[in-house]
């Protein structure tokens, strides 16, 4: 401990500092140390005081002269005379031992709380830092050590998985056994027989190849024949796909191509289990099976708009050098996540009208610090990208002007997603309003699913021309900003085919316009489709109808053999003044398409069974238009069915047609289904 000593009237402790050692029995020693003379004053003992640092420095060392560390001590110059009590500079001594010899046999303190000297227990302390202390016992801890040299401790590369003595075996029980005690996952890649063993490699999973080798002798099959499994790092096997399986790979490409969208998708194409199934390792890192995959492409979809090749550890993109030519449609590109060194090696594929292109997770980007000179090297060889690395790219600074790109795109009165829900939309729509601008809307329930939901939302003013008539829709009104009661909110929510059906038909009387209809489709596929349907409608009445906006938001499932409506939303407010003047404007109105008279001949009898003359699938909405008609006109439901058909499914057309046919008396009686 070191206590500083000093104050007025006390020259004497001016700018010293008190050392105070305690010792093992208890006692304590304490000395005094002059900043000035470097003096040592300790109790019984004389003073003394050295003329610097640098000399005491060199006494020091003339004390450790000799090896060991305190044996032979040699006193040079004034310390000759007083070898009892005069020390170098920078120690202290304590008391006498009662050897006799002074500082021989003093050790290092063996408390915290007492002074250590550092410069004589440094090689000690650090010799003592090489342990840790572990439940009594010192374990030398090794930095860095590595273990066996055999180990396979990276997660890392390939892995050549052999089973000696396995061509006996039954390939799919070894594999099962050893999956069942080795906890993880892998993916055996061309698991096959070679010489008298089985083998299988592993790509980029160290620590399941670990964990199989370590179970080795531990799997027995049924047989009581135990496994000897070795595991290796290896080179990836090279093994080219055989004539015999490239229709098989073909195949497998064709399960990867989406036909709507022209997408292909070659992500981590050599892991596909459809392939690895099969038996067939093709890695397109490989020059044989990238022309292979190429051509099969060039021949069979050059129509292709988006290639997706990440994942695949592709280093060159020579063998894509025939996309260029031919597939002119191609603007899509990835090449994520492979191994392409150079930006340079993209110059093959000058000539692609590109916008998108991803190199994210390429060596290649590491060379670019600064994103501009990324997106500058870039399109250097492709000078349309718009998205690079899925990141919109701001428009390039230059001095034409395109005026494509400036023109503000033509409004369309329609927008679907893809081409071929166009009719069915169109149909289900059509055909809906002409249930719903009736007076009995009963038949409209079979449009919904069994547990479809509906809300209504209206919004109208309080006063003036546009509130009239509005009161029937404002009692089932779940307008969230005018209802603060949650269980209110809650009930307005209508469930079920029946509950919809019911409050369809509270609604008041109305006559849409078609002409004012605006349809939008932006979710299509065959699980779902989302509908948006806006217009005008007339709400009948007495005097002055109202004619009122609508927005109604569907969602179509399939269900049976044709579609329901899952969810509804309908939002009804006032009319704005454009949309009156143009509702109902006779000028504008579309020119129907002309009525299909059908006369006796065109209406064969054909058989119940026959399934040609029955569609191939029918909606809900058809199958209850079917019923209403038949019940209508007493036909059976068969030629009801076909009068509806030939009349495009217009209800009120075939109903024409049926009342003139059957006043001309051309309509057989066997048409018409007979009493009992």
């Amino acid at each position: 401990t070191t206590a500083r000593m000093g104050g007025r009237g006390n020259n004497r402790f001016l700018s010293r500092n008190l050392l105070i050692q305690a010792k093992p029995d208890g006692s304590r020693q304490y000395y005094e140390h002059d900043d000035r003379g470097c003096t040592y004053r300790g109790s019984g003992s004389s003073e003394r005081t050295n003329g610097g640092g640098a000399r005491g420095r060199a006494n020091s060392r003339d004390f450790y002269r000799n090896s060991g560390k305190f044996r032979g001590r040699v006193w040079d110059g004034d310390y000759g005379n007083d070898r009892s009590t005069r020390l170098p500079e920078g120690h202290w001594r304590g008391d006498r031992r009662p050897s006799g010899r002074g500082l021989r046999n003093l050790r290092a303190p063996r408390y915290q709380d007492e002074d250590i000297e550092m410069k004589m227990n440094r090689d000690r302390n650090r010799r003592q830092d090489m342990y840790k202390s572990r439940g009594g016992r010192r374990v030398k801890d090794f930095k860095g050590s590595r273990g066996p040299q055999n180990a396979n401790t990276s997660n890392l590369g390939w892995h050549k998985i052999l089973i000696q003595e396995g061509i006996e075996l039954d390939k799919n029980e070894v594999l099962e056994s050893i999956r069942n005690l080795v906890h993880e996952p892998f993916t055996p890649i061309l698991y096959e027989v070679e010489g008298r063993n089985l083998v299988f490699y592993l790509e980029d999973n160290g620590r399941a190849a670990q964990a199989i080798v370590q179970i080795g002798k531990r799997v027995t099959l049924s047989s009581g024949v135990r496994l000897n499994i070795w595991s290796n790092r290896s080179l990836p096997p090279n093994k080219p796909v055989p004539p015999e399986q490239h229709d098989c790979l073909k195949r497998v490409m064709s399960e990867r191509y989406t036909p709507d969208l022209r997408q292909l998708n070659l992500n981590n194409f050599h892991n596909d289990i459809n392939l690895i199934k099969e038996g067939i390792f093709c890695p397109l890192y490989r020059q044989l099976n990238m022309q292979l995959v190429v051509n099969i492409i060039v021949e069979n979809i050059p129509q292709v708009h988006e290639i997706d090749l990440s994942q695949n550890k592709i280093q060159c993109l020579d063998d894509l050098v025939r996309l260029v030519p031919a597939c002119p449609d191609l603007q899509k590109l990835n090449l994520g996540k492979n191994k392409i060194l150079n930006l340079d090696t993209l110059e093959k594929l000058v000539g692609l009208n590109l916008t998108e292109l991803t190199l994210e997770g390429n060596p290649l980007c590491n060379q670019f610090r600064d994103t501009e000179l990324y997106i500058s090297a870039v399109r250097k060889f492709f000078s349309k990208v718009v998205y690079l690395d899925r990141q919109q790219l701001p428009r390039p600074i230059g001095f034409e002007v395109d005026e494509d790109e400036s023109k503000i795109p033509k409004t369309v009165p329609a927008y679907f997603i893809l081409p071929d829900v166009k009719d069915l939309v169109l149909q289900f729509i059509e055909q809906y309003y002409q249930i719903f601008d009736t007076e009995d809307r009963k038949p409209l329930e079979a449009a919904y699913s069994k547990n479809a939901l509906f809300s209504l939302t209206c919004n109208f003013p309080d006063t003036g021309p546009g509130s009239r008539f509005s009161n029937i829709y404002l009692t089932e009104n779940r307008n969230l900003k005018k209802l603060g009661s949650s269980n209110r909110r809650q009930k307005l929510v209508f469930q079920g085919r029946s509950a919809i059906g019911n409050l369809l038909c509270k609604l008041p009387s109305t006559v849409h316009d078609p002409p004012s209809f605006t349809l939008d489709v932006p979710v299509a596929n065959p699980k779902l489709i989302v509908v948006t349907l806006s217009g005008v409608f007339r709400q009948q009445a007495d005097r002055l109808p109202p004619i009122r906006s609508f927005t109604r938001t569907l969602t179509i499932v399939p269900e049976g053999t044709g579609y329901c409506i899952c969810n509804e939303q309908i939002y009804i407010t006032t009319a704005t003044v454009e949309q009156v003047k143009k509702a109902f404007n006779k000028t504008r109105v579309v020119a129907p398409a002309q009525p299909i008279m059908v006369s006796v001949e065109q209406i064969e009898p054909a058989p119940a069974n026959d399934p040609g003359t029955q569609q191939a699938t029918l909606l809900p909405m058809q199958e209850a238009m079917i019923i209403k008609f038949s019940e209508a006109s007493g036909m059976l439901p068969q030629f009801s069915q076909l009068c509806l058909e030939q009349n495009g499914w217009d209800f009120n057309k075939a109903g024409e047609v049926f009342l003139q046919l059957k006043t001309d008396n051309k309509i057989p009686p066997e048409y018409f289904a007979q009493s009992v």
